[in-house]
């Protein structure tokens, strides 16, 4: 059965927790000591690579997997326990696929440690491990979530210039799954370890405006599936009209092959935007 996965990330995967939004890809930079960061993002499945077919979507603690589309509402809050580490937690609210369960889902802790250089100039490095609360069974069956905790690592790297910088990620994600229940109505074995690389670069139009391309590959979670990877790229905008205030949008398109498929189709395409904010 053919199945996308639309990481970001996200990604990643189930994951990964948050990323530099609304980019999947990561930055090492973290929340200034004893300050807040909020993270309010929606986003919605434009199109399905195969319309019959589920979709497969990870995207940082914004994962689900299901033959409907489906529309998401994350939420993140982090907060700087020293000048190079801060903790989050986050989760998101489903409009749709609605049934006999909780719209919320995606309860995800993480923390981001940076140990290395300044992410305002130069090279620098952090590491941000992340755990997922398990979520009901009747969520797994709707494939909002998974009904077992899990855990996830992302390696982040950051070269700042004065107009630009460069984000690489290199993540994991441990995803299982109870095996005594579908995961959206499906019956084939899901992977779950999944893997994840990425780039982003970012270029500073003017004080105010920013934009980007975040470019990737991931494990393709469905065992069976012919193609182990998938790939996807995602130009992305963000405004700042005030210091404290982001405005980002952007688009996701994900194919299961680099080439024509991820240009011309058959892939998976979402909208998301949202605001980030500090105080």
């Amino acid at each position: 059965m053919f199945k996308k996965i639309t990481f970001l990330l996200l990604f990643f995967l189930p994951r990964l927790a948050f990323s530099f939004e609304p980019f999947l890809t990561d930055d090492s930079g973290t929340v200034a000591k004893g300050k807040n960061m909020i993270e309010m993002y929606y986003f919605g499945i434009l199109e399905k690579a195969d319309p019959n077919g589920p979709i497969d979507v990870n995207l940082p603690g914004e994962e689900f997997v299901g033959s409907d589309r489906a529309t998401v509402a994350p939420l993140t809050y982090t907060r700087g326990i020293s000048e190079n580490l801060e903790a989050g937690v986050g989760l998101s609210y489903y409009g749709l696929p609605t049934g006999n369960y909780s719209p919320f889902a995606n309860y995800v802790l993480s923390a981001k440690y940076r140990f290395y250089g300044n992410p305002e100039e130069g090279l620098s490095f952090a590491v941000k491990p992340s755990f997922t609360i398990g979520h009901s069974s009747a969520q797994q069956e709707a494939g909002l979530g998974m009904a077992l905790p899990g855990y996830g690592i992302n390696a982040i790297g950051t070269y700042a210039h004065q107009d630009f910088a460069v984000f690489f990620n290199i993540a994991y994600q441990h995803q299982p799954y109870n095996t005594n229940y579908t995961v959206a109505g499906g019956s084939e074995a899901l992977r779950i370890d999944i893997y994840q690389v990425s780039i982003a670069p970012l270029w500073k139009i003017s004080s105010k405006f920013h934009i980007g391309v975040d470019l990737g590959v991931v494990t393709n979670i469905v065992l069976a599936d012919q193609n182990s990877y998938n790939y996807f790229i995602m130009p992305a905008l963000i405004y700042t009209p005030i210091e404290a205030l982001d405005i980002g949008i952007s688009y996701l398109r994900v194919s299961a092959t680099y080439g024509d498929e991820l240009r011309d189709g058959p892939f998976t395409s979402i909208f998301k935007a949202g605001v980030t904010y500090r105080f």
